[in-house]
């Protein structure tokens, strides 16, 4: 009885609006603001019942099947986006080679969770390396 309730819920027009809701859009990214892993990549449960990362779904849903072989990779470098204009299907191997481009921390424009660092929202803690989030510190502590 679980398995067809969730293919009832699972509509169309559901689906989407369950997307749609789990993201707010700042600037140009979309960014998930639903469960995500650790490094920074929403998780959604497709129509299905599955678990994916919701920039594949994202992909899928508005460009088209993955073609095999090929990984969707974010143009904007930020693991949070689900902005299906940031999606790329590239191979494995160029995915590599545009990640290494992105050498240090210090060159990504986003925290693991989404949040732009801009000197309003960048702290730095003497005595620790790098830069923390000062969105996701003020959240931390409730």
């Amino acid at each position: 009885m679980g398995k067809c309730n969730r293919l009832v819920i699972g509509t169309h027009m559901d689906i989407e609006g369950r997307f749609h809701i789990k993201y707010t859009i700042t600037n140009e990214c979309w960014l998930w603001k639903a469960s995500k892993l650790e490094n920074g990549y929403g998780l959604f449960t497709d129509e299905y019942g599955k678990t994916i990362t919701a920039h594949r779904w994202s992909y899928q849903y508005f460009n088209g099947k993955i073609p095999q072989d090929l990984v969707i990779d974010h143009i904007c470098r930020n693991p949070s986006c689900v902005n299906p204009k940031h999606l790329q299907a590239i191979t494995q191997s160029n995915n590599i080679k545009r990640s290494l481009l992105v050498k240090t921390r210090s060159a990504r424009t986003h925290c693991k969770h989404g949040h732009e660092f801009t000197p309003q929202n960048t702290r730095y803690v003497k005595g620790q390396r790098g830069r923390r989030c000062a969105t996701c510190a003020k959240i931390s502590k409730g």
